[in-house]
This record gives structure tokens, C-alpha cells and sequence, in this order.
């Protein structure tokens, strides 16, 4: 007997989800072989059941890029690719509880310690914070807080 399409979807769906959370968008990609009244069902069979969630799973990718050094631009970017954007993105970033400006210049004291910040170690150390997704105002913040050449 030939396993209904639902169900398939389905069985799909929870072997992703059983491992981590995903996005509308990714699991409309998962399902893309299939027609899109099945994926719609499936989709809200999620939902209706907790499994499909994107705030939490907004809140979860922001807590943990946050905690492994990312800066709001990267997570950002991340989650655009995941297909979440918009507001909800901008809350989660914007939400108490996280002080990118704190958070660079933690990253930055980790990463220069207790060497000079020659101007070739002050560049090193911009393009390392733009990297990890930083503006500019929170890596000015974050290199002042460094102790200047020449000083205790």
C-alpha cells in the first residue's frame, strides 16, 4: 500500500524538525516536489500542533549566534537566507537582553588582550568585528574601550 502524499510530506517535515527548528521557507523547499495543496496542509498541521514556530525559532538563532560572537548584521543576514525577515527580526535583535555594543567590545578585549593597538592592529581588528557582523558605531565603541598605545 502507497503512503498518501499528506503523510509523506509529513514523515518529511518531522525527520527535519525532529532535529532542529526550520523556517516556513526552508520546509517549503523541502516539500517543493510535491503539490502545493499538500504543502499547505502540512505547513498547518504544523502550526496547529506547536511543531512550525518561527518566533521561536527567531529567538533561538539570535540567542545562539549572539553567544557564539555574531554581531546583529550577520545574524541578520543569516536569518534573510532562512527566509525571516522583517520585523520579528528587528524585535528579536533590538529585544533587551542583548547589548551588541557590550558584546563587540568583549570580542574585541578577547581577540587584541593585552597587546599594543598599533594602527595595523586597530585595522586587523575593525575588518574582524565587520566580519562578524558589527556596525560601525558599535566597533568605534568596542576599539574605545581598548587601551591606547602607550597607555597603563
Amino acid at each position: 500500500m502507497q503512503e498518501s502524499p499528506f503523510k509523506l510530506a509529513l514523515r518529511r517535515v518531522m525527520g527535519r524538525l525532529a532535529r532542529r527548528d526550520h523556517s516556513e521557507q526552508e520546509l517549503r523547499q523541502l516539500l517543493s516536489d510535491l503539490p502545493a495543496s499538500v504543502v499547505e496542509g502540512v505547513l498547518q498541521h504544523c502550526r496547529e500542533h506547536g511543531w512550525l514556530d518561527e518566533r521561536r525559532l527567531l529567538e533561538q538563532a539570535v540567542h545562539s549566534r549572539a553567544a557564539r560572537g555574531q554581531g546583529p548584521r550577520k545574524i541578520a543576514f543569516e536569518l534573510a537566507q532562512r527566509g525571516l525577515v522583517g520585523d520579528q527580526v528587528r524585535e528579536q535583535l533590538s529585544a533587551e537582553g542583548y547589548d551588541w555594543f557590550e558584546l563587540a567590545a568583549q570580542l574585541a578585549q578577547r581577540r587584541q588582550g593585552a597587546a599594543p593597538l598599533d594602527l595595523a592592529a586597530r585595522r586587523r581588528l575593525m575588518g574582524f568585528l565587520q566580519r562578524r557582523g558589527f556596525n560601525q558605531d558599535q566597533i568605534h565603541y568596542a576599539l574605545s574601550t581598548l587601551s591606547k598605545p602607550g597607555s597603563p
